[in-house]
């Protein structure tokens, strides 16, 4: 009685079986993808670390709200409740977009007062009107 899957050293495998001359000996799980960059120590600012964990948290909130406020209202029919809820989602998108704004605002400002180097391609006019003369 033959089993499929049994080890037959008579019986060839097909091709599926055959290994390929480019195929290592051994699988390395490593091997697959990219590697994971490992963040450095000083590679995060702490203040957009912390007010993105804060948005995220406000947002979340600001979703529930925005969505079970009304929910409530229609479907349970308890609707002071329910706008209630919801204007709570209302305040917290708000200051979660308010938040957001001011923070790209201040970093638009402060890579505007970094100086930048300018490399000058223009000779100035007294350099020029000494190779022209």
């Amino acid at each position: 009685m033959d089993i499929p899957g049994e080890d037959d050293p008579n019986e060839s495998g097909g091709v599926l079986s055959e290994k390929s001359e480019y195929e290592p000996e051994e699988f390395d799980p490593e091997s697959l993808g990219p590697d994971v960059p490992s963040p450095s120590d000083g590679a995060y600012d702490g203040d957009a670390t912390g007010l993105f964990v804060k948005l995220v948290i406000v947002f979340n909130v600001a979703l529930l709200a925005l969505s079970l406020g009304p929910m409530l209202a229609y479907f349970e029919g308890q609707v002071d409740l329910g706008v209630r809820i919801f204007l709570v989602g209302v305040i917290a998108f708000g200051y979660g977009t308010f938040r957001y704004v001011q923070f790209e605002r201040e970093r638009k400002s402060d890579d505007e007062d970094e100086p930048t180097e300018t490399t000058d391609t223009q000779p100035d006019s007294a350099e020029a009107s000494d190779h022209n003369g």
